[in-house]
């Protein structure tokens, strides 16, 4: 779901003005973009590998946003030749969180706090994000990977970007024999009604926070207490349900690594935690 005019006020600006806008992505943001990105094949401009990170455990929302925080200005450091390191510029963090719902920027500060109280008395955590979209969930069993990528090295703009993560959902669930695919409606979809994948992005000086949410056996009666994505005649799924298989985020990893690989066209590394991420973040994404 994506706010029609502000992306066209966006598109109206310089795109390093652009870059700083938070979005999602639908067919019809396409047409104002005005290309498609269906067959983009553009290389980036380096074969400098990205690195990974894999996080333990359930990682709490707010330490999350901290990490990203953490590795956007990491990135723009590296950038600027402010920070030398022997590690990947670019990384993704794989990781599950615990029960948490989150509102995206379309309707951030129009939850009534009684809303969110009920949410939070299920158990779950509830935060407003920067992130493109509405209102999601997040929890165990589902595979959360936040690309912190400079989008100029792989020669994409916003909605290409956007269109190359899709593709790479699309490729896992491929894996899987899972037939996915994209909607006018944001996500990765089985068929038309069923969502096994959601995205909802943020870029700051071209590099790019949040990322994807893909269901692998998460319990999806958590979806049941919100309108996921503000689409109320829709449905959810998982690659579990799909498949009739319990398949965990931790068996997926490898799959999604694969995928980027293919989709970003450079490899992946695994990078140990503590190379990258100083001890006092680290205590707290860990506990």
């Amino acid at each position: 779901m994506i706010n029609l005019r502000l992306l066209t006020r966006a598109l109206a600006q310089p795109l390093a003005q652009q870059l700083s806008y938070s979005t999602t992505t639908t067919a019809a943001a396409a047409a104002v973009a005005g290309a498609s990105c269906q067959g983009t094949l553009v290389k980036p401009i380096n074969d400098k590998p990205i690195g990974y990170l894999t996080l333990p455990g359930l990682v709490k929302y707010d330490a999350a946003l901290e990490l990203q925080s953490y590795l956007v200005s990491r990135r723009h450091k590296i950038t600027q030749n402010t920070l030398e390191t022997s590690e990947p510029a670019d990384m993704i963090c794989f990781l599950e969180h615990p029960p948490t719902f989150t509102a995206g920027r379309r309707i951030r500060g129009k939850t009534e706090q009684e809303e969110e109280e009920r949410l939070k008395k299920l158990g779950a955590d509830y935060y407003e994000t920067m992130r493109g979209g509405q209102i999601t969930f997040h929890g165990p069993g589902q595979l959360i990977a936040y690309p912190i990528l400079d989008v100029r090295d792989y020669q994409l703009n916003v909605r290409c970007y956007v269109s190359r993560l899709e593709k790479t959902i699309i490729d896992c669930c491929a894996k899987y024999d899972i037939q996915a695919n994209t909607t006018e409606n944001t996500g990765v979809w089985v068929g038309q009604d069923k969502k096994i994948a959601a995205l909802g992005v943020h870029l700051q000086r071209y590099v790019s926070s949040h990322g994807l949410a893909l269901n692998c056996n998460v319990d999806l009666n958590w979806f049941d207490q919100i309108v996921p994505c503000g689409l109320s005649d829709k449905g959810v799924t998982s690659i579990t349900k799909e498949t009739g298989k319990q398949t965990s985020p931790q068996d997926v990893i490898p799959h999604l690594v694969k995928s980027f690989e293919s989709l970003f066209y450079k490899p992946l590394v695994h990078v140990e935690l503590t190379k990258v991420v100083p001890t006092e973040l680290l205590n707290k994404l860990l506990n």
